[in-house]
């Protein structure tokens, strides 16, 4: 062969060589993950024409490569030769080319690998604030989100708030109206029973023509009205009687001496617990008929013994004793413990004669014999056989009808101070005797 044929034969072998540098190059960059495994999807990959909507999966992927490979250079290359004579000339002359293209190629490079890094540096930039900007959005909707429920919550409690107002207001409007007209009708129903009762006496007493009977009849008559005027509507009665029901609970059958315009009665009934009254006050008697109540018209003591010993579950008697003579309300008490049954009340309520004032405004009441003393009234109760006998005190006399006290300053001194404790305790001494409670009840337990 000749010389030629062996350069070209070299020059064969070298590029056959430079390949297959080339290729391990290649093979070696992407083993370490400096290239991706297949170069020519990522540059023909459809990230450039991503659209709204697309996944974020691309677009980082193409991130990740631009930060990858911005740099150009290849820092990699050598020249070699595996020529056994002329190798070192061959590369000595490699070399001096290769340095007269990196004269003029490099800079190109420099500048390129410099704009690759920019626009890496730009696009990452872009990324991070594009996940900050999506993070403060997230946020944003978060927030609106909470504000708008927050909102809608209390919206919601505001209009459920104003629908119990307006239900409870309506409720209420209709309840006083209610009661405004029950009280009209009540009050009606009574002027028109009194109506009757007046001109059923003035027949009566017209046709005997009878004194006598017509001064009972005014007499029974002003008695109602009487009731009416000085002891208290039905409804401040009603109130009063109330503390009286949890000694009734669970009754069968109690009995109202004295039962008068049957407010008791009444509370009775509407607690389901049985009752039935007595009074001898014929006008009393048929006003509480007229109320559905069931009512005797008898002496109280003729009344009791009628019944069979044991048959009542409780017995109440309100501001009557007051009238009785002392013979007959021993004998009234000894009858209600034959009647009552074991383990059973009897409620005895009347005046305090303790209070001055009550005992002044006694006398109001022409048909009261004697006030009752509350050792008197325990003693004849435990003398007729009830047991456990307790002692209440109601209707006090409100504060400003009551002697004031006075008020210590920071500033007294130990003398002072002693006679105020004095003057003080002075006047709740005389608060008691003159302006104590008005009425008392003893409680017996057969």
């Amino acid at each position: 062969m000749d010389d030629n044929t062996i350069e070209i034969r070299d020059d064969a072998i070298n590029v056959e060589e430079i390949m297959q540098k080339i290729r391990e190059n290649i093979r070696r960059r992407q083993a370490s993950g400096e290239m991706p495994p297949d170069p020519d999807s990522v540059i023909g990959s459809h990230a450039k024409n991503c659209i709204a909507g697309d996944t974020n999966n691309v677009i980082q992927r193409d991130l990740s490569y631009i930060s990858s490979n911005w740099d150009i250079h290849n820092n990699s290359y050598f020249i070699s030769s595996h020529h056994p004579y002329i190798g070192r000339f061959i590369i000595k002359g490699r070399q001096i080319v290769h340095g007269e293209v990196r004269r003029y190629v490099d800079p190109i490079v420099h500048k390129q690998t410099v704009f690759n890094q920019s626009t890496e540096h730009v696009l990452n930039c872009f990324a991070q604030n594009e996940k900050e900007l999506d993070e403060k959005i997230s946020y944003a909707v978060k927030e609106r989100d909470a504000f708008i429920s927050k909102i809608n919550t209390k919206l919601e409690n505001t209009t459920h708030e104003l629908e119990n107002t307006t239900y409870k207001l309506r409720n209420k409007i209709y309840e006083d109206v209610q009661n405004a007209v029950i009280a009209i009708n009540t009050d009606i129903d009574k002027k028109a029973w009194l109506a009757q009762v007046l001109e059923k006496r003035a027949q009566q007493g017209l046709g005997q023509k009878s004194p006598a009977l017509i001064s009972t009849a005014k007499e029974h008559t002003n008695y109602f009205l009487f009731e009416e005027r000085f002891r208290g509507s039905r409804e401040e009665i009603t109130r009063r009687q109330l503390a009286f029901l949890p000694y009734f609970e669970k009754c069968s059958r109690v009995l109202d001496i004295g039962c008068g315009r049957g407010e008791f009665l009444e509370i009775l009934k509407d607690h389901n617990i049985g009752s039935i009254g007595v009074d001898s006050d014929p006008d009393m008697v048929a006003y509480c008929r007229s109320r559905k109540l069931e009512v005797e018209h008898s002496d109280a003591i003729a009344y009791l013994e009628t019944l069979e010993d044991k048959t009542l579950d409780g017995i109440f008697i309100d501001q009557v004793v007051e009238h009785l003579e002392p013979d007959y309300l021993v004998r009234l008490l000894d009858l209600c413990h034959q009647k009552l049954k074991s383990g059973n009340h009897i409620v005895v309520e009347t005046v305090n004669p303790l209070s001055f004032v009550s005992f002044v405004n006694f006398f109001i009441d022409m048909t009261h014999k004697k006030p009752v003393h509350p050792e008197t009234l325990e003693y004849l109760l435990s003398a007729a056989g009830f047991r456990e006998c307790e002692k209440k005190f109601f209707s006090p006399i409100p504060d400003e009808g009551r002697l004031k006290k006075f008020e210590g300053t920071a500033d007294m001194n130990a003398a002072e101070s002693s006679n105020i404790e004095i003057h003080n305790h002075n006047v709740e001494m005389l608060n008691t005797v003159l302006f104590g409670a008005q009425d008392y009840a003893m409680i017996g337990k057969k």
